[in-house]
């Protein structure tokens, strides 16, 4: 009868990124800090009052909370949504064959090439961090995931998401939090699928 079923794979998807998002952060914080350990065994010693051996000995995961000095995560939510992007496509694509083959390729193209140019309009006229950038387009397509399955529970997920990843903790334990609702929703659509009649 409805589409509604099927809106639990972009959900899903987008949890998952966050979370791969999040690992990559870590690991490359980790890395960090073992390249700063290493500079420590190999440069002379520095009196414990200097400014450089408190940053040198700072944990690195000091800035989990903050978005920190790492890495940031913009560029990795654009490759994140735009591997979003393709997936649901795709996904759709093989659950509903789209009437205009043409016009839906065209389509997810250019939301594909819309991504990074809201990421540019993000930075260059909104000055927006690079780390809330990518959770404001998140929640965009989430959005439109809303208005195309005219789901009220898809717009709840998007409202709680955007709560936690924008709102509140635009940071990794916010890209965490908003994970987890995303796959808790995913998980609540796939629970709710009413079985096919014949």
């Amino acid at each position: 009868m409805g589409r509604g079923p099927r809106f639990w794979f972009p959900l899903a998807l987008l949890g998952f990124t966050e979370i791969g998002l999040v690992a990559v952060q870590l690991l490359a914080r980790r890395s960090r800090a073992e390249d700063e350990a290493a500079n420590l065994l190999l440069e002379p010693a520095v009196p414990h009052g200097t400014t450089e051996y408190s940053q040198a000995l700072r944990f690195p995961l000091e800035d989990f909370h903050t978005g920190g000095t790492g890495p940031p995560i913009g560029p990795g939510w654009l490759a994140g949504l735009g591997v979003v992007l393709a997936g649901t496509a795709v996904w759709y694509a093989r659950a509903r064959r789209p009437v205009r083959t043409g016009w839906f390729v065209l389509g997810t193209i250019g939301a594909l090439l819309a991504v990074p140019l809201l990421d540019l309009v993000g930075s260059w006229q909104f000055r927006l961090g690079d780390g809330l950038r990518g959770p404001l387009l998140a929640t965009l397509g989430l959005l439109v995931l809303a208005a195309y399955e005219r789901s009220r529970f898809v717009l709840l997920t998007t409202v709680a998401f955007a709560l936690v990843a924008v709102v509140l903790s635009a940071d990794l334990v916010g890209m965490l939090v908003s994970a987890l609702i995303l796959l808790a929703a995913a998980f609540t659509a796939l629970l709710r699928q009413h079985p096919r009649t014949p």
